[in-house]
């Protein structure tokens, strides 16, 4: 998924990780919160907020997929295995003239568009949502189900 999403939006490696590494600074950021305030609050409540902001961080990642035209395979084109020499083909300007070249960090990447973004807000909304998912509901279901059907419960949290 994560070469996917490099190559459907243009991006660099490191912003793809960066995307993958926001559902965990989503979390980080509330966790704190959550797991203070959780207990003194109604943990029902806030499992459901959290159902439903997961749900919205859902929706938006899903947002690119209807929003952006339809996907453009990659413009770089090994021949290698063809030639005897290590020469890449590129697209000049989006038109269809190839031009030879011998680096292929020479093709220019373009960002397309900014659809990434969604995909970044919402896995930092979905880490969000998730935050009081596991702390106040292992305990939740520790303290009001039976102790032989709690291992269950758990496990299909």
């Amino acid at each position: 998924m994560l070469t996917q999403i490099e190559r459907q939006f243009n991006i660099p490696t490191s912003l793809v990780g960066f995307i993958n590494g926001s559902f965990e600074i989503g979390n980080l950021l509330l966790i704190i919160f959550v797991s203070y305030f959780g207990t003194k609050l109604h943990r029902p409540i806030i499992i459901g907020i959290g159902c439903v902001t997961m749900g919205l961080g859902c929706f938006l990642i899903s947002l690119p997929h209807f929003l952006m035209d339809r996907y453009e395979y990659e413009s770089t084109v090994s021949v290698s295995s063809n030639m005897s020499s290590n020469s890449f083909l590129c697209m000049e300007n989006q038109t269809q003239a190839l031009k030879p070249t011998q680096d292929p960090a020479e093709c220019v990447k373009e960002v397309k568009s900014l659809m990434w973004v969604y995909v970044l807000v919402g896995n930092m909304i979905r880490g969000i949502g998730e935050t009081p998912i596991m702390p106040l509901g292992i305990s939740y279901i520790e303290d009001f189900s039976k102790p032989e059907n709690s291992p269950l419960y758990i496990g299909f949290i």
